[in-house]
This record gives structure tokens, sequence and C-alpha cells, in this order.
């Protein structure tokens, strides 16, 4: 008993722990042309896969170890919104952590950390102008059996203990090549894929192994398109949604596709 007492009291203390950061402030601008990239980043990058379709939060699971909620992004009632400056919104997305300085549990900074700042700000910038939708939510809670689970597994540490462990690309130019590829992968396949890409284990310790990506180069650029499109590599084995969102990456859009399979068979 005094173990599981002493295990909880660790997890609480992972789960409540501070975090200081030095938040890199970017330029946010309004012109129609930041929000437009800035609505392509969240589509194509997942943010309403947890944020739900409007942008209004929800609650993701309420089971014994957590209450896990996602909070609501909009300027509506119990929404974030109108309240976050540029300076928090950086903070949360690309460090994981909250205007208190907890980390946020749930955030996958340690992709979004290596987005560059212009797309960065382009984000911002279009979140601030999303519909305002009224959703109260309840607090994210750490439930008895979480923090017991917490304080077993030091890999459930926040975002801001995992990041970072390799630089951010900051001068590729957008276009269909394999430089910009490169960058495209570095924000979105790197994180589970591992940093050379050659297979690694996702922060989701539940995760299965993720694949060494030098596989792809022998699919050829059509079977890697076909891959986007239906989940299905070239043997015929279908993607699990779950752990490789494939279905997510049509937002991307087949410059972006190209670009990033001209550096995978690079790799």
């Amino acid at each position: 008993m005094a173990f599981a007492f002493y295990m909880m009291s660790q997890g609480a203390n992972r789960f409540d722990q501070s975090w200081e950061t030095n938040v890199e402030m970017v330029s946010v601008s309004d012109d129609s042309s930041s929000i437009a990239l800035g609505k392509f980043i969240a589509e194509s990058h997942g943010c309403q896969g947890c944020h739900s379709p409007d942008y209004s939060g929800q609650v993701m699971a309420d089971a014994p170890p957590f209450l896990m909620v996602v909070p609501n992004l909009t300027a509506g009632a119990g929404g974030i919104g109108a309240k976050y400056s540029d300076e928090d919104w950086v903070r949360s997305v690309r460090h994981g952590v909250n205007t208190d300085g907890r980390g946020l549990m749930i955030m996958p900074s340690e992709a979004y950390y290596y987005m560059n700042d212009e797309e960065m700000a382009a984000l911002v910038a279009y979140l601030k102008t999303v519909e305002p939708v009224d959703n109260e939510l309840p607090a994210f809670e750490m439930r008895p059996l979480g923090k017991f689970i917490m304080g077993m597994d030091p890999a459930m540490a926040s975002a801001p203990g995992l990041m970072p462990d390799r630089d951010r690309i900051t001068d590729a130019v957008r276009g269909v090549t394999a430089e910009w590829g490169e960058y495209r992968a570095s924000v979105m396949c790197m994180v589970c894929h591992g940093g050379d890409l050659q297979g690694a284990q996702p922060p989701n310790p539940d995760s299965p192994y993720a694949p060494d990506l030098r596989v792809v180069a022998g699919w050829g650029m059509d079977g890697f398109m076909e891959f986007f499109r239906t989940g299905a590599n070239p043997s015929g084995k279908v993607a699990d949604k779950e752990m490789m969102p494939w279905d997510k990456f049509v937002y991307l859009g087949e410059d972006e596709l190209t670009a990033l399979y001209l550096y995978l068979e690079t790799i």
C-alpha cells in the first residue's frame, strides 16, 4: 500500500510540474494568405482530430485513470480563444505548456515544435479567426489510478520533457522538392518514425514500433499516393488509422505529398 501511495505521489508531481519555457515569438499577421495557410496547417496536421471539426473541444475519455478533456479553442463560452495572447498560443502549440506553466498532457508538441515560424504564425492567425462555439468543458482530471500509472511510467511525462532532440529546419523553401519534403517530414513523420526515419517507438508507449520509411522508395510514386488514398501499401496491407492517420494526409495535397516522397526516396 505504501508503494502505491508513493507512485501516486510521484505521478501527481509529474502531472503538476511547472515548466519554464523560452517562447520564441513569431510575427502573426491577419492577412488572408496567412489565414489560408493556417487553415491548411490545422487541417493537414490533425488539429480537428482532437479538438473536433469546429475546434470546440471534447471529452475524449472518461475512464478510471483520467478524465481526458481537449479544450475548446474558439472564443465562445468555455473557450480559450478570447483569452489567449499570441505568446500563449505559441507556448501551447510549440512547447506543450499551458498559461499556468503546466504541461499539456495530450498535446503533440513533440511534433509541432519543429514547425517553422511562418507556419506557426499562420496557424495562430487562423485559430484566432475560427467561429466562436459555446462549449463549456470540465478540466482535465488525473484520477488516482492515473497518478499511479504516471508514477510508474516516466514516459508519460508531458511534451516539454520530450523535446527537442534535433534542430528545427528553418531554411527550406516551399516547393515540390526533396528539401521541402524533408521539412514536412520533420514536422509530421520524425516524431514517430525517428529523426532518421529508420524506425522508432512513437511517443505513445502503447503504439507499435513505427517502421523504417526507407521501404517507401520501393513503392514508387504511384504506390505512395495510393497509400494515402486507401491506406494500403503495395503488398495490400492496410494501415491502422489510429496508429498511422493516412486518411488525414489527403489534406496535404499532391504537391506536398510529392515533395515528401522525393525526400523519402533519398534516405
